[in-house]
């Protein structure tokens, strides 16, 4: 199985048999998505990646651009095939900062350049996550700019929209729109629609999308088979609350004067959400905080004595944790999910990350998606329920995304293709992982293979190592 949307990077040093990827059948992933890469880094990001990553997982941040970052991948090994993006947010961050400003003729010169770098040493496009500082800040003919370096390599622009709630048609056009004026092919990352008051929206947008393709926009989209998304906790407050760095966002939280107004965007928050009972908290980084994780947050509040004033839990909260809290949000629709599973536009990405039931990637209480999308999507959508046949679900998370994303000689059981194969049982196979306990590995995938190499063997992870980074060659293949 191939999962086009994951958050996977450094974890693949820190887990190199990337035990919830093969479990659940994946042999290739890719990463770099949502307008964030570990690359390029300048020497000031360095350093401070270099201290995050070495104090949560123990490793040294030795590299600048993808070729270096590639290189520590391959000396390590791992048992997955690896291709990735490059951050858009990233990108901007090393040339423009944390800033809410539009670049220079000099800095724009400069982002394109570090673009082309990333694709010439073998990145497979380019992502953005418009929800989020610093890439949020660009502009539409900023980004449709960016992404013409798109067009020599014939590399994909994936993008995680502006908006994926009330102003996601808005979203949606934009999208279309930079695709359609630089020239470049479009995957739609994660297609969705939050809250209640806009599940109606959705026929709107698949005519939107559909109308695009009629027209010859090369557009395609991923989705994950379940009805609740995952980020920050910090994305309940507005942009302009998160702008700049990390240490900004704190302490605007902590200003009185912003009060009133950060206290107005948490109740606009709740009457968009209709009950915080639909939150969940994945992650915190303390100890202290640790029993609120798999809590709802009208649970938590209530623990820690603040349920009837929710803005000031909040905020504690994520000052103490410095802004490292993540969150799961019930807040999908099945039918929705339904309609978009049954396009032939779609394909699978879980948006999850790589993780184990032991070690240093078993903290927390992550969505289940980071263990069951693949089975799940058999075993609730075609078994199931019967959304699609099985053959049709099959190609969304092989055929079709290898095609997508230009991956040769991959994604068919055909001679002289690379055996990246996946043997299920399909009346047994299940995903395990759930909200209150999701590090579970599925069930009825006793063989998976990478390149001709047993990785899970009678559901057992063998050990090796035989997944290769994935370049792509500068004309339209990644080998």
């Amino acid at each position: 199985f191939i999962d086009v949307h994951n958050h996977t990077d450094f974890e693949l040093l820190v887990c190199p048999t990337a035990d919830s990827l093969i479990k659940q059948g994946v042999t290739t992933v890719i990463g770099g998505n949502c307008g964030s890469s570990r690359f390029p880094l300048t020497a000031a990001m360095l350093e401070d990646e270099d201290k995050y990553v070495s104090s949560e997982f123990g490793l040294k941040v030795d590299w600048q651009d993808l070729a270096g970052f590639f290189r520590r991948l391959e000396e390590k090994g791992q048992a997955v095939n690896f291709a990735s993006l490059v951050g858009q947010g990233t990108i901007r961050a090393a040339v423009v900062g944390y800033n809410n400003r539009q670049p220079s003729t000099e800095e724009m010169g400069r982002m394109k350049r570090l673009a082309s770098q990333a694709l010439q040493q073998g990145a497979i496009g380019i992502s953005t996550g418009l929800e989020y500082a610093p890439g949020s800040f660009a502009s539409t003919g900023e980004l449709i700019d960016l992404m013409t370096v798109l067009r020599e390599s014939q590399g994909i622009y994936a993008t995680h929209m502006r908006d994926e709630e009330d102003e996601v048609l808005q979203a949606v056009d934009e999208a279309i729109d930079i695709a359609e004026q630089a020239g470049v092919r479009l995957e739609i990352s994660h297609l969705k629609i939050g809250f209640l008051k806009n599940w109606p929206k959705i026929d709107e947008l698949l005519r939107k999308l559909n109308q695009a393709k009629e027209r010859g926009v090369d557009l395609s989209a991923d989705v994950y088979p379940y009805t609740a998304w995952s980020t920050g906790l910090s994305i309940f407050f507005p942009l302009w609350v998160r702008e700049g760095r990390n240490q900004d966002f704190l302490n605007r939280l902590r200003s009185p004067q912003l009060e009133p107004k950060l206290r107005e965007a948490i109740k606009e928050a709740e009457t968009n959400l209709g009950s915080w009972s639909k939150v969940l908290i994945a992650s915190v980084e303390t100890e202290k905080n640790r029993q609120l994780e798999g809590l709802d947050l009208e649970q938590a509040a209530k623990i820690r004595n603040q349920s009837q004033d929710m803005f000031s839990f909040l905020r504690d909260l994520l000052v103490e944790e410095r802004g490292q809290v993540s969150m799961v949000c019930l807040g999908m629709s099945e039918d929705n999910l339904k309609k978009i599973l049954q396009q032939p536009f779609t394909c699978l990405g879980s948006d999850g990350n790589l993780a184990s039931t032991t070690g240093r990637l078993s903290s927390g209480k992550p969505h289940p998606r980071y263990y069951g999308t693949f089975p799940r999507a058999i075993a609730e959508y075609v078994r199931k329920q019967k959304v699609l046949p099985l053959e049709a679900m099959i190609r969304k998370m092989t055929g079709f995304p290898a095609e997508r994303f230009n991956l040769k000689q991959r994604g068919l059981v055909k001679p002289g293709y690379l055996a990246d194969l996946v043997l299920f049982n399909y009346e047994r196979i299940q995903d395990l992982a759930t909200w209150s306990d999701p590090h579970r590995y599925p069930e009825g995938l006793p063989f998976v293979l990478v390149n001709g190499k047993l990785v899970v063997d009678e559901g057992r992870i063998t050990g090796r190592l035989p997944g290769k980074v994935l370049r792509n060659n500068g004309q339209g293949q990644v080998i």
